[in-house]
């Protein structure tokens, strides 16, 4: 449970303990981090380099969402190791126990931030386009978990598959495009003077997205190019359309940032590469939550893809602050024959808004009883739980699965 730290100014009236393994611990239950001590280490360590520092720059330095980090500064204000001066930093005492680190530019290229790439100055007309197509585009769907990614970042992705040689003639899926790749492929094709995919298909479970893009966004296309070009209404709960399976030489998709998401979406990619090793799904991936990745990396290398590359924050989405802003984007080939992890129709949750009206089992950490908590329980949220505590006196627990509901919502 999370607290206000008392006073104000530079220092915390509360005198900062040593910052041992044993703070960090009663910091890390405190806020529930799956990361545990290590976690809140990550962001002690990251907030001494930065200092002073906006929640949601270390939010994205640490990897970890922006709620958490500020539940985390908060415990360490309580602990009178972060000072109450915003923005974030280390109270004087804390400072002297801590030590100065290494700046966050040592060893990070200063040109690309670490990403690798960047786009070159002739190409920022494509950008400026991108920009005025994406501010065009439908409405965020956040019950789809769209988090349009920035203009710049569509044409690294653009840029990144012509370098890979995937453009070229090649048969191209993008599973889902609310981020409008498609427009920035065809742009840098249309400026790099390539030969351009052979196809280049969208599939898109937003019927305003799909008009858009075969409107719109299509005529945006160089003309020669538009001909290659289809946007599709699909749900990829469902197999793939029968002529789109076993067909294309790429594949890249954002999926939504659950476990079951990277599962489903990662299935599809597999039904739609042609068969034997070679096919190429790029993979954008944003959790932060070590289970989701673990489970999604598990899965994805389950159905014979191997990763190639993976670069953290390569994408960074427009006003997805509680992802910290940014996802990593995983280059896989496929092995030889791929087998889906998914056959068949996809039922249950599958973004991060599904099951939110069913309750959510949570253990006690010391005794191990559960409690549920949601629409109709004694308890409705967490924070209603944590001030209640448990029949045994403790009040932090351990979030479990969503489960059925044992009473009708309260009116």
């Amino acid at each position: 449970m999370t607290r206000g730290a008392p006073g104000a100014g530079a220092s915390s009236p509360v005198a900062a303990r040593l910052v041992t393994d044993e703070l960090l611990g009663e910091v890390a239950e405190a806020v529930a981090l799956s990361e545990g001590v290590a976690g809140v280490r990550l962001v002690l360590r990251e907030l001494t380099r930065r200092e002073p520092v906006s929640v949601r720059a270390l939010s994205r330095a640490a990897a970890l969402p922006l709620p958490i980090i500020a539940a985390i500064c908060n415990e360490l204000r309580f602990h009178g190791v972060v000072s109450e001066t915003r923005p974030v930093q280390l109270t004087h005492t804390a400072r002297d126990q801590l030590g100065i680190t290494a700046g966050p530019d040592v060893g990070v290229c200063p040109t690309c931030a670490g990403v690798g790439r960047v786009v070159p100055d002739d190409l920022w007309p494509i950008v400026e386009r991108q920009m005025a197509v994406e501010a065009a585009s439908p409405m965020v769907r956040v019950d789809l978990d769209q988090a349009h990614c920035t203009p710049e970042t569509a044409v690294r992705r653009a840029l990144l598959l012509a370098d890979d040689g995937a453009l070229e003639g090649a048969r191209v899926l993008l599973l889902g495009d609310d981020d409008l790749v498609s427009v920035a492929i065809m742009s840098v094709v249309e400026h790099l003077g390539l030969a351009g995919p052979a196809e280049l298909v969208s599939l898109d479970v937003d019927h305003d997205l799909v008009g858009f893009l075969n409107a719109t966004a299509g005529s945006a296309m160089p003309l020669e190019l538009r001909s290659t070009f289809e946007a599709r209404f699909h749900d990829l709960r469902d197999p793939l359309p029968v002529d789109l399976r076993g067909h294309f030489d790429v594949v890249m998709t954002d999926p939504p940032y659950t476990a079951a998401g990277a599962r489903l979406f990662g299935s599809r990619a597999a039904e739609g590469l042609a068969g034997g090793p070679g096919g190429d799904l790029y993979f954008s991936f944003g959790s932060t939550r070590p289970d989701v990745v673990a489970s999604a990396q598990a899965d994805l290398l389950s159905m014979g893809f191997a990763i190639r590359s993976l670069v953290p924050e390569f994408n960074e989405y427009l006003g997805a602050g509680a992802l910290a802003g940014t996802s990593a984007l995983y280059h896989l080939r496929g092995t030889g024959p791929l087998a889906p992890a998914v056959v068949g129709r996809c039922v249950g949750d599958l973004y991060t808004s599904d099951g939110r009206h069913r309750p959510r089992r949570y253990t006690c950490r010391a005794c191990g009883r559960d409690h549920r908590v949601g629409p109709g329980e004694v308890a409705e949220t967490i924070a209603a739980l944590q001030v209640a505590g448990c029949e045994c006196g403790a009040t932090v627990f351990e979030p479990g699965e969503r489960v059925e509901n044992s009473h009708e919502p309260r009116p």
